[in-house]
């Protein structure tokens, strides 16, 4: 999980780093870095990419802007999409109109009283949950456009763009063609959820219905073309399937 806090007062930039850690130890989150800003535009300049793992905890009033925390939240809403913004501020004022921006705040903790630490630990603990039932459900693809949240289970395989060498091609199961803005290695690396068969062919494994070792092709499901898998990876692909635990045809 990727913390990001806007805060202008150091005092409550560490109280809030120390309350994170706190909560971490008390939910298991294996992994959590946080990063911490006085100013709205070093945070907007170090976005990272959009991800569920990304949570903002954005003070509204910064260096007595009392829009800025709402500001920047549109601007994160708009290059991520899939982030969890909170607020936490003095300013419970401001509360009818946060929702306005469009921000899709998950909530508004107020500074002045002294639920905090319970409030962040409720919030971090559906963050996590949800995100666990996701995992390796949704995949974050970046396009041309932006970036794309697609289903695994709308995912056939993904193939090299002919024409760009960065690019990937994926094919979905409602018979779309999408251009992505990542090789197959990338992806590869990036969502292990899939299976590199081939130089030329990343799949989604869960769609495998059948194989055939004499003639080292699979084919998947609701689809009758054939896809080629190299000989060195027949004992990766078998083993693969196996663990998946899924009907599968060998011939």
């Amino acid at each position: 999980m990727n913390v990001f806090i806007l805060e202008d007062e150091w005092i409550e930039q560490r109280y809030l780093d120390q309350t994170l850690r706190k909560i971490q130890t008390e939910l298991g989150i294996p992994d959590l870095n946080i990063n911490s800003f006085t100013e709205v535009n070093k945070l907007l300049s170090s976005l990272p990419d959009p991800s569920v793992d990304n949570v903002f905890l954005l003070d509204i009033k910064i260096s007595g802007n009392k829009k800025a925390g709402r500001q920047a939240s549109q601007q994160i809403r708009q290059h991520d999409p899939f982030a969890t913004i909170i607020f936490i501020t003095v300013h419970d004022e401001f509360l009818p109109t946060t929702y306005k921006f469009k921000s899709a705040a998950l909530d508004f903790i107020a500074k002045d009283r002294d639920n905090i630490p319970t409030q962040l630990k409720d919030d971090l603990a559906l963050i996590t949950q949800r995100n666990h039932q996701h995992t390796g459900q949704q995949l974050v693809l970046k396009t041309g456009a932006g970036y794309l949240k697609e289903a695994l289970d709308n995912i056939y395989y993904f193939e090299p763009n002919p024409a760009n060498s960065h690019q990937s091609m994926l094919y979905t199961t409602d018979n779309q063609v999408i251009t992505i803005n990542a090789t197959l290695n990338e992806l590869e690396k990036t969502f292990p959820v899939l299976f590199r068969t081939h130089r030329h062919y990343l799949i989604n494994p869960l769609k495998v219905v059948s194989i055939n070792l004499q003639h080292h092709v699979l084919y998947l499901k609701n689809n009758d073309q054939a896809y080629p898998f190299s000989r060195l990876r027949t004992k990766a692909i078998l083993t693969r399937l196996k663990e998946n635990e899924q009907s599968l045809k060998i011939i």
